[in-house]
């Protein structure tokens, strides 16, 4: 019994060195040969960044489906059609974000501003028209200039995402809803796409280095509700628009529970 899960703990490092492997080094690939010559001679270099990062993601999700055969990704095709939208997410996993953005080629989202220190990686993510989450960044003049280019890029095709729970769910329940983003989307008129994230916890749990390669899961991708508020009605609340949407998110995961 002790040497099968020698092997199963060994198989789950291999694939997980593999797949950390193409992420860093695809990255530095992707550097030299597309971001830099992108850097120099795209029109518009945010647009191409983000297409780039869209294309590093998928390459990086195709041999997750490659090497992890045991889990069974379920992406509902409005999701990939998604545009000019703030997409609300619940937050499970550190592939989250790296799983939206190999669905979607137009994307920005606000990141916590510790990773734009990050050498290369805070290169990219400015470079991208990610948002740092600091104080300075999120007040005054710069929030009107980030605000701004939301609503520029949303306009263009681009999508928002966020998670307004700021931080991974430990336990995979809901925490409270941020309403920042409601105010947001509230700035740019912009519709929201409620996106429910489920499984991604199980290949990729939270604190874990490893990939669980062993286990049969299901990761799936899917759009629980549209929402076009009435952003000039008086009685607009981001804060109660928060709730409602960490409302209904709470009963599709309910539901899902029960099947």
């Amino acid at each position: 019994m002790l040497p099968m899960k020698i092997i199963q703990r060994l198989t789950d490092l291999v694939i997980t060195l593999l797949l950390w492997s193409y992420f860093l080094f695809g990255s530095v690939a992707f550097f030299f040969l597309l971001y830099i010559p992108a850097y120099l001679f795209s029109k518009d270099r945010v647009r191409t960044f983000q297409k780039l990062s869209y294309l590093h993601m998928k390459i990086f999700f195709t041999l997750v489906r490659l090497l992890v055969l045991r889990t069974k990704f379920v992406i509902q095709e409005e999701v990939r059609a998604i545009r000019s939208s703030v997409i609300v997410c619940n937050h499970i996993s550190y592939l989250d974000p790296i799983l939206l953005i190999s669905l979607l080629p137009q994307q920005c989202t606000i990141v916590k501003s510790t990773f734009f220190t990050v050498p290369f990686f805070g290169w990219l993510l400015r470079n991208s028209g990610y948002i740092p989450s600091t104080p300075s960044e999120m007040t005054g003049p710069a929030m009107i200039k980030n605000l701004e280019n939301i609503k520029k890029h949303l306009a263009s095709g681009g999508n928002l995402f966020v998670f307004p729970e700021g931080t991974r769910s430990r336990n995979g329940k809901l925490t409270e809803f941020n309403k920042g983003v409601f105010s947001i989307a509230r700035y740019c008129a912009a519709p929201l796409q409620l996106v429910l994230l489920q499984g991604t916890n199980d290949l990729f749990r939270p604190g874990s280095f490893l990939f669980g390669t062993r286990n049969f899961s299901r990761i799936e991708v899917k759009i629980i509700r549209c929402l076009k508020p009435d952003y000039a009605s008086e009685n607009f609340s981001a804060a109660v628009l928060a709730d409602q949407s960490r409302a209904f998110f709470e009963d599709a995961v309910s539901r899902d529970a029960d099947r």
